[in-house]
């Protein structure tokens, strides 16, 4: 990756055809010679990495405290995702050699636009210069001031703001906000358990916020159905906020779990214990991996496996620190962050809470936590179990694993004749189910269905479609010919007729 020194730039040549683009950091400023030094040349490769579809078309300079870029096309999307960039602003740049040459100019250029309106001049200042920020407001003022309406500081038509650096001038066009921070890969690395929905995303970008490279390790209980759901907002993340970045991505198939402990009443407090184990498997990549932190998107007193207490207890004795960044954040504020950086949707992706939560606890004692975990120290993923892909990867495996031929998206393709379960809580069976559907309760699925027939075509509904794609891959593997699908698809029908 190549860039130039500000002084080796020739300023001189005609820059109308380029966008120019001046960038702006904060906390890399604080820091020392080396360090800052550092830090600005790894900011520089991953703006290069996120620009390197037009590379060729791209020229970095480089001075203390800015960066400019200019470049043959529109980049300013690609640059304000790039972690460490507190701001950046489309200028018009203008070279002079005293202030009366740069007065002179910036009149020409604003001599038409203040025409009948009211203005105001903002100048920032770097460099030795005979006049300070505040005499080059009164002068360019004083230069415009008869071909306007007037000044006004406080409410201007046209606000003239300009950077002023040695012997050159920056005229702000336009402005974009960038993420701020530091820029990724000069903190140590992390790896975050992720989910499909909106929390763990959030969590994980304040950390790339922070400088440090985020592996994901996802928890799959339905695979490939919650696989693609979870790597659809992975996709968003490593898109957008990877620049500078490859992260690995850890699937996990965690069904086993499910079948030989939930199911078996081997796990009394499901809603802790579960999310336990979750914590040994990632404490366990995390030590393999070489990563210096565990990230998860919990905050206090959300859900009933996030109290204080249960956080206290869930964190002992871990080889690992774990990373809370949304703690002390609520849901309101979580979701608004989640929507600007690009990874709210409206879908449930914690559909199997349901599954932890039948007799959930919000205080737990670390012996009654003990007393679970020693029901379930056989457990651990085997290595068939793990998937191990690349960022980069995330889209060709998406399409690998496409559309299972289980899984019902309309109401016209249900099966002829076919038995339907409702896999939803009590409740909302009884307020509303499909006409004829059964309900079932999941631990009970091997009981169930001695009473049916292999001939027989079996359909399982839920949600979002998460826990009847379990269901139905269970039902697969006694030899049932089983299907799943969502609660939309009947909800949507007029007329059920089963």
């Amino acid at each position: 990756m190549d860039y130039k020194r500000s002084s080796d730039f020739d300023w001189n040549q005609d820059l109308e055809k380029y966008y120019v683009y001046l960038l702006r950091y904060s906390e890399i400023g604080l820091k020392g010679k080396k360090t800052r030094n550092q830090m600005e040349l790894k900011l520089i490769n991953n703006l290069s990495k996120s620009l390197q579809s037009v590379m060729d078309q791209i020229t970095f300079i480089r001075e203390r405290g800015r960066i400019h870029i200019i470049s043959r096309s529109e980049i300013w999307e690609n640059i304000s995702r790039v972690m460490g960039l507190k701001s950046f602003s489309r200028v018009r740049v203008i070279k002079f050699v005293n202030k009366e040459e740069l007065i002179s100019k910036i009149r020409d250029v604003f001599i038409g636009r203040v025409n009948g309106k009211r203005f105001a001049v903002f100048t920032k200042r770097t460099g030795n210069h005979d006049f300070s920020s505040m005499d080059m407001d009164k002068l360019i003022g004083d230069a415009l001031y008869n071909y306007s309406n007037g000044v006004d500081i406080k409410n201007p038509d046209v606000s003239i703001r300009l950077e002023i650096r040695n012997n050159l001038a920056f005229i702000i066009l336009e402005d974009y906000e960038g993420p701020g921070g530091l820029p990724l890969g000069t903190e140590g690395k992390m790896v975050s358990l992720i989910s499909g929905g909106i929390d763990s995303p959030v969590a994980i970008w304040l950390l790339l916020r922070r400088g440090s490279p985020v592996d994901m390790i996802f928890i799959s209980l339905a695979n490939p159905i919650d696989t693609k759901t979870f790597l659809q907002k992975a996709q968003i993340l490593y898109s957008k906020w990877y620049s500078g970045y490859n992260p690995n991505i850890f699937i996990v198939d965690a069904s086993r779990l499910i079948t030989d402990y939930l199911f078996k009443g081997r796990m009394k407090y499901a809603n802790v214990s579960y999310k336990r184990k979750m914590y040994e498997i990632a404490d366990r990549i995390a030590s393999n991996s070489e990563c210096y932190g565990i990230i998860t998107g919990e905050s206090s007193g959300q859900v009933s496996s996030q109290t204080p207490e249960n956080l206290y207890e869930l964190s002992k004795n871990l080889n690992t620190v774990i990373h809370r960044p949304l703690i002390g954040m609520d849901k309101d504020w979580i979701i608004s962050m989640a929507r600007k950086i690009g990874t709210f949707n409206n879908d449930s992706a914690e559909e199997f809470c349901a599954l932890f939560g039948t007799t959930p606890i919000t205080k737990i004692r670390h012996e009654e936590l003990e007393k679970d975990m020693e029901n379930l120290k056989e457990y651990f993923p085997e290595e068939n179990e793990i998937v191990k892909i690349k960022g980069s990867e995330i889209k060709e495996y998406l399409e690998r694993i496409g559309n299972p031929e289980y899984e019902i998206n309309s109401f016209e393709s249900l099966p002829k004749d076919a038995i339907v379960f409702d896999v939803r809580d009590p409740i909302s069976y009884k307020q509303w189910h499909a006409d004829g559907s059964l309900k079932i309760n999941p631990s009970e699925l091997e009981k169930e269905m001695k009473n049916i027939e292999k001939s027989k075509d079996v359909v399982f509904y839920c949600t979002q479609g998460l826990q009847s794609a379990y269901m139905a891959g269970r039902a697969r593997k006694m030899g049932y010919n089983a299907y799943f699908a969502s609660e939309k698809i009947f909800k949507n029908q007029k007329s059920v007729d089963l």
